[in-house]
């Protein structure tokens, strides 16, 4: 029998039991003929009426109602003749899936919202990435279809289809135990679901313009910097600005409205105002008392007096800032305006203006040019300055003020906010826009900031400000071992340069260390690490040189007397071996050996003593250290990079480790493997020294991290790059042997035994 036959066939049964099934269902057979009808005038519905027959007796037998089946009819009978036909089979076997988990509801509200969304999901390969995703959730969390669906536009509006699955498999993932974290996740509550939602969005201004931001900045200041994006997010109350902060740039992502030849103007102008506070801002002021004016002023005449002091230098960049200054002098007084036309003023000789205010703060600016080299005339003028309002009794409401031009930066870094207690670091910003301080309260529990309302003049907690994490550096993926996916930027990595604290080890290390030490150099230096060198036409070697021994053949046909270089021999060539160290600074580091020695302490010891032997050996190494608090912020901290010597700042960075969180290893990883790979060396190491298995706050699944950590190693090796741990302590480190192998996971019980790991070490590099 033909397949058409067969074809012919099925469409015969189905078309009798449709009307066996309406039978009895006047308006449905009304709609059901004048949506085949509809269908039946299109060109590529030969071959899919039947299908079409099939889905709708599946959405029949699925017993979701009347107005679902009658909706989908509708639908089909307005199809638009731009989507072909099996799209629209794909909807209804969709919602018959959708219906089956979420009922008829969540059935019929995937109709309704389907038809506004099409335009956002313009391929069939999308629009079924998006079906799936909606199945997927209405198997596992049908309590929240609703939430999603009444979303939908909104949703497709900011995601493509396939950042929109991520969406929804990340939020299954991250609150499947919780039916209050699902309705706040799918609801868009959760500030994680809109990070999340946010990761996959199309790169911004600043990806397109990195490298040629960098080259400015390399040619204006002599200083390439590190650039971070500054994702915007919806909790943030006033517009992003750029932010300083642990030796990055942070800029927006984007700069909303404004085209692409002004947006690209702007990141020239904000990069060249980041240098020249790199270049001229040398010290922090401390906030003590200040008022939130008194520090927005400071900050002001701070920025004019390091742009003044660059324009001495290269007076073209007036034409790089100048265009971004747009006040003009008007009549309504208000604090944030005054600031406005004051930077105007500082900037731009031949800009007039009328208020007494502005003409007394550039006055005061010009009085001081013979000390524009000293940081202190910002916080005298600023100072007086504010004074000045005070006395005009302008508000300045703190909470909305944010510096202005836009190129300016949020000026968190030229602060230094003292020694307040740390807040919890959920309440930890990313970056913050403005500056916002509370002041002591008197005994009568009133503000003593009478320029502004009591409401306006609190100070947001030192965690909002203290840019204690760094920036976001990176995203990676992650390895759900359990559904055998990887999860597309499910972690953040946030990086800083450590902060020199504390007092710093001794220049000359004890002298058991220093014995270890010795014994490390030697047997780095022993250790032949790089590619080996062929040398041929030698008197004696280990084989014979083909080629040679073929010359000394042909001289002696042609009578002549051979030479007697016919070996070839192999001998290490120059070194060439590149290492990272890579520290576990989580809070079970705090924990003390029975000599009363913290495990950070053994750690920063060996870090120590590997650090300057391999240095000694004259090989490239670098230490860098890591925690986590949930998956969005897996810190990152540069103790020494590899150009850095291992000198009293790096000891410095060391000694002012602090154990924190938790150990989120695959990260940590992944980020300090693309470092090495940007490394060009023969041999590639990383090496971590942690002490017990990975964890996080967010993972109940003991087997979750460390198989994706177990996944990393893997993916690095294959890139060339060698990975070991040291197990430090006395731990039964089992899953460190699953992770990086039994061979390549040593234990570090004391720092005594450190020489002889670094042996098998090497052992295991030379194989």
């Amino acid at each position: 029998m033909s397949s058409a036959t067969i074809s012919s066939l099925d469409s015969f049964r189905f078309s009798r039991r449709l009307a066996t099934v309406l039978q009895g269902h006047d308006d449905l057979t009304t709609a059901f003929h004048g949506a085949k009808v509809a269908l039946q005038r299109r060109a590529d519905v030969a071959e899919h009426l039947t299908a079409w027959d099939e889905v709708l007796l599946g959405l029949m037998d699925a017993n979701l109602g009347d107005l679902v089946v009658r909706t989908y009819l509708r639908i089909s009978g307005q199809w638009p003749q731009s989507r072909p036909v099996a799209d629209l089979l794909a909807v209804g076997r969709a919602v018959r899936l959708v219906g089956r988990e979420a009922g008829s509801r969540g059935a019929l509200a995937l109709l309704i919202e389907l038809p506004k969304v099409l335009q956002r999901l313009p391929t069939s390969m999308e629009l079924t990435i998006a079906l799936d995703a909606l199945h997927e959730l209405a198997e596992a969390a049908p309590d929240v279809v609703a939430l999603v669906l009444g979303r939908l536009e909104r949703l497709l509006t900011q995601a493509n289809a396939g950042d929109f699955a991520a969406w929804i498999s990340g939020g299954l993932r991250s609150a499947s135990t919780s039916a209050r974290r699902r309705r706040a996740y799918f609801g868009l509550d959760d500030p994680l679901s809109a990070r999340l939602l946010a990761l996959g969005r199309s790169t911004g201004d600043l990806t397109r313009l990195e490298r040629r931001l960098a080259a400015n900045m390399h040619a204006l200041w002599d200083w390439t910097p590190r650039f971070r994006k500054l994702t915007a997010t919806e909790a943030l109350p006033v517009p992003r600005r750029a932010s300083l902060v642990a030796g990055l740039i942070g800029l927006p992502e984007n700069f909303p409205g404004y085209g692409e030849a002004r947006a690209d103007a702007l990141y020239r102008a904000a990069a060249a105002h980041a240098g020249a506070h790199f270049r001229h801002s040398t010290v922090r002021f401390p906030v003590g008392q200040l008022k939130p004016l008194q520090i927005a002023l400071v900050s002001l005449i701070e920025d004019a007096r390091v742009e003044t002091l660059a324009l001495c230098d290269m007076p073209g960049l007036r034409r790089l800032w100048l265009p971004f200054h747009s006040a003009q002098p008007t009549d309504t007084m208000t604090a944030a305006g005054l600031m406005m036309r004051l930077s105007r003023a500082l900037l731009d000789p031949e800009y007039a203006d009328d208020s007494g205010w502005v003409a007394k703060g550039r006055a005061l600016f010009a009085d001081a040019a013979s000390r524009w080299h000293d940081p202190a005339i910002s916080r005298e003028i600023g100072g007086l300055l504010g004074n000045d309002i005070g006395q005009m009794r302008l508000q300045f409401n703190a909470r909305t003020y944010v510096v202005e031009p836009v190129y300016r930066d949020d000026n968190l870094a030229l602060w230094d906010f003292g020694d307040q207690p740390d807040a919890p670091t959920e309440e930890i910003e990313l970056t913050v826009d403005s500056v916002r301080i509370e002041r002591e309260q008197r005994d009568d529990g009133q503000s003593q900031d009478d320029s502004a309302p009591p409401d306006e003049t609190r100070r947001a907690r030192t965690a909002q400000v203290a840019l204690l994490d760094g920036l976001p550096a990176a995203t990676y993926p992650e390895w759900d071992y359990a559904a055998g996916i990887e999860r597309p930027d499910w972690t953040t990595v946030l990086e800083a340069v450590a902060a020199p604290v504390g007092q710093a080890h001794a220049a000359h290390l004890p002298a058991a260390d220093m014995q270890a030490m010795q014994r490390i150099a030697a047997l780095t230096r022993d250790a032949s690490i790089g590619r080996r060198v062929r040398l041929r036409a030698q008197r004696e070697g280990d084989t014979l040189d083909i080629d040679a021994c073929i010359a000394q053949a042909i001289d002696r046909r042609a009578g002549l007397w051979p030479e007697p270089r016919a070996y070839q021999r192999d001998m290490p060539g120059p070194r060439d071996l590149a290492v990272l160290l890579l520290l576990d600074l989580s809070q079970s580091t705090a924990d003390r050996d029975r000599q009363g020695r913290s495990i950070l302490a053994v750690e920063r010891e060996a870090a120590t003593i590997m650090a300057a032997a391999v240095a000694d050996a004259g090989d490239a190494i670098a230490v860098h250290g890591f925690n986590s608090d949930g998956r969005e912020r897996v810190r990152y901290l540069r103790i020494k990079d590899f150009d850095e010597p291992m000198d009293a700042i790096a000891r410095s960075r060391l000694a002012g480790l602090a154990s924190s969180h938790s150990t989120r290893l695959g990260p940590a990883l992944r980020h300090a493997g693309q470092a090495l790979a940007q490394r060009r060396a023969f041999r590639r190491v990383l090496l971590v020294l942690t002490d017990g298995e990975p964890s996080d706050v967010d993972v109940p699944d003991p087997a979750y991290l460390a198989e994706d950590a177990r996944r990393v190693v893997q993916q690095l090796r294959r890139r060339g790059i060698d990975t070991f741990a040291f197990g430090m302590g006395k731990g039964p480190f089992r899953q460190l042997d699953r992770i990086f192998g039994e061979r390549r996971a040593l234990r570090v019980p004391r720092v005594e035994v450190l020489p002889a790991r670094v042996m098998h070490l090497y052992a295991e590099l030379k194989k």
